[in-house]
């Protein structure tokens, strides 16, 4: 099988100039979960610092459910141009379901190597564990870390498979992005870095100007929601070049 090979910076340029030209096509799509969203990612911090372990829990769910409808409209509309009738869009059905049920098997992909990173550190300032012994919580935590991310980036296009209703297979998958992990990884950097940066500048002005705080949250939700939406379109474009067009694989049953 011969593998293609993605073009970063083609992938990155349709996508971010994909979420600028249809932005009106974009708010249609996404408002009513895009401020539901927006309003929870904006007030429940302070609930969660006030009431809690199980209130985050509940935040992160209603969050996971929201991004969920987001994201497979969005993916959807990328790769097979479909826009729904009709002003309201909430709809949370079984492409949705298996959106939210990848993400999270996604997000396990990384939770050994960090809870091993975490132990030691915090074992260390217990005084539990020698620095000898902290080394090796490291170096294992840091490679499970390593591992974690490789198939977490290789596996990452099963999130547009499911929103257009194509085979979710793992291996399949793996078979597919074959020598292509360094360029989605770097595709995928060219959000995490300049969101990184932006939240880090919005820390700054905060911890400058506290009383900035309740604006500066709000403008870093917004631009959280904005690159998430990069996000996705940089996973449907590369869906689109590595595997093909949506429905070129053995299609799941419709939902």
């Amino acid at each position: 099988m011969t593998h293609v090979k993605l073009d970063v910076l083609a992938t990155v340029r349709e996508a971010y100039g994909g979420a600028w030209n249809h932005a009106g096509e974009m708010l249609r799509l996404i408002w009513l979960p895009g401020l539901l969203y927006l309003s929870l990612s904006f007030i429940g911090r302070p609930l969660v610092l006030a009431l809690g372990l199980w209130v985050l829990l509940a935040v992160y769910l209603a969050a996971l459910l929201l991004w969920s409808i987001i994201a497979v409209a969005w993916h959807r509309f990328i790769l097979t141009g479909d826009m729904p009738p009709g002003r309201i869009h909430l709809r949370f059905g079984r492409r949705e379901s298996r959106f939210a049920i990848i993400s999270i098997s996604l997000g396990l992909l990384l939770l050994p190597g960090f809870l091993v990173l975490a132990t030691g550190i915090a074992a260390y300032y217990l005084d539990q564990l020698s620095m000898q012994q902290v080394s090796t919580y490291l170096i294992v935590g840091l490679a499970l870390v390593c591992i974690g991310t490789f198939f977490f980036v290789r596996l990452a296009l099963l999130l547009p498979a499911s929103s257009v209703d194509d085979p979710v297979n793992a291996r399949l998958m793996l078979e597919l992005t074959r020598g292509n992990f360094w360029r989605l990884a770097a595709a995928l950097a060219c959000v995490f870095l300049p969101i990184s940066l932006f939240q880090l500048l919005i820390g700054w002005l905060v911890d400058w100007a506290p009383s900035l705080a309740v604006p500066m949250n709000l403008v870093g939700t917004l631009i959280n929601i904005f690159f998430a939406i990069v996000n996705v379109a940089i996973l449907s474009v590369a869906y689109r070049e590595l595997i093909g067009p949506a429905g070129t694989q053995a299609p799941d049953a419709q939902s």
